[in-house]
């Protein structure tokens, strides 16, 4: 039987696909079970919630914050991705973001002000760097400096994938999970074959969608995940919501990057540092066994030499 199913969290489409050989309504009940995962993500680390962990530690931020095993987890792993791309993947940029409008409200016509970008170059000014975090893992403690706060959108969709992965592994070999195109995948599809996904070709930036929506196929092996950043997605008008720490202008150098990792966290976590870091960040990828493609502005492909896929030419 194959069994699917599609529900909303994070203003995202979640599908899971399970080859089952039980019963409907036990397949069912464990879907919703991994499902969960998800809600309990946008519970305990959704940025736009002042009773969230992560809402209340952005409220803290000048103390000390005594965290959780995962929240510690999930900050340590941005920490350690912001130094390894010299600052390029910043995770406390939730202060830019909002500037624009990317806020609980979503109301951009702060875009049309003129004088929106000599406030956010003042900001670019005076912002503490994520430099300043405080990380204690011994008492499990984190101290963000006065007025910073942090956003965990780079590493939380892939973590929930990877939980509901671990509920679903429980009772199936074969399922595949899709997040918005951040996917993680068990076993084989329907046929006894690697689950083939399409890398989709965005449009490039401020130009046209692309006349070929696709650039070829990955064939993944089982427990491995994939996962895109684009400056495409998350768009309003010529405006994207992957900026520059430096500038805090949008990054229109590059169109879509994919990872492909082991972990649905990695997967979707290093995809955007090779966004926002650019293809100068694929021999890190390369030398912690990870696999990376970019799409630059102009539709030039730059890859590791382990990221393998079949083209459209040569299917």
């Amino acid at each position: 039987m194959i069994y699917s199913e599609e529900r909303v969290y994070m203003n995202t489409i979640i599908r899971i696909q399970i080859i089952s050989d039980k019963g409907t309504i036990f397949t069912k009940n464990k879907a919703r079970e991994a499902y969960f995962n998800f809600e309990e993500v946008v519970r305990k680390f959704s940025r736009f919630s002042k009773e969230s962990e992560l809402g209340r530690l952005n409220a803290s931020a000048g103390k000390k914050f005594i965290v959780s095993k995962e929240l510690f987890k999930l900050v340590e792993l941005s920490i350690e991705l912001a130094n390894l791309s010299q600052g390029a993947f910043d995770p406390t940029i939730i202060d830019l973001l909002e500037a624009y409008g990317y806020d609980r409200k979503q109301d951009f016509v702060k875009l049309n002000d003129p004088t929106l970008y000599e406030e956010i170059k003042k900001m670019i000014k005076n912002r503490p760097s994520y430099k300043k975090i405080q990380l204690d893992k011994k008492n499990l403690t984190i101290k963000l400096a006065p007025n910073q706060r942090l956003d965990l959108g780079s590493v939380g969709k892939g973590y929930a994938i990877d939980l509901a992965y671990d509920e679903l592994r429980k009772d199936f070999e074969h399922f595949l999970i899709n997040a918005g195109g951040d996917i993680r995948v068990s076993g084989l599809n329907e046929h006894g074959l690697y689950w083939k996904i399409m890398l989709f070709k965005g449009p490039l930036p401020n130009q046209g969608m692309a006349t070929e929506n696709a650039i070829g196929i990955v064939e993944m092996e089982p427990t491995r995940s994939i996962a895109c950043s684009g400056g495409w997605a998350r768009r309003v008008g010529a405006f994207h919501h992957l900026l520059s720490p430096f500038d805090g202008l949008p990054i229109n150098v590059n169109s879509q990057s994919y990872v492909i990792a082991p972990t649905a966290l990695e997967a979707d976590s290093w995809s955007t540092l090779l966004f926002v870091q650019g293809k100068s960040a694929l021999p890190t990828l390369r030398s912690r066994n990870l696999a990376g493609l970019l799409i630059d502005f102009r539709g030039n492909i730059s890859q590791s030499d382990n990221f393998y896929y079949s083209s459209l030419e040569q299917m």
